[in-house]
């Protein structure tokens, strides 16, 4: 699954949300904040895709510095950083799964 395929994942969901929420103002997360700053869940879901591909990013840049012949990264630095960048990405695809499976759960939802 690209990065690209789930920020148009997103940015779908985010449009669709917008449409239902326009004529209504939520008051919740303005109760509870401490500050100007308000947490958007599409922006928290937009960062933590960014992480992904900076993590993938950096994995890929070690295997190429290792292979290339750089003597300051080992092959252990390259297969946790290639590691890390799978189980990153296997965790963006079950989060992915479960907004879909809830958004399709809604969506059969009686009104």
């Amino acid at each position: 699954m690209s990065i690209q395929l789930m920020k148009g994942i997103l940015q779908q969901l985010s449009f669709q949300a917008q449409q239902t929420a326009a004529p209504q103002k939520s008051t919740f997360l303005s109760d509870n904040k401490s500050d100007d700053k308000s947490l958007h869940f599409s922006s928290m879901l937009f960062n933590s895709i960014n992480s992904i591909s900076q993590t993938q990013n950096v994995a890929q840049t070690n295997a190429q510095d290792y292979m290339t012949g750089a003597t300051d990264i080992g092959l252990n630095d390259v297969m946790v950083s290639m590691q890390k960048s799978s189980v990153a990405l296997n965790l963006g695809i079950q989060v992915r799964n479960k907004m879909v499976n809830a958004y399709q759960e809604i969506m059969n939802m009686a009104v």
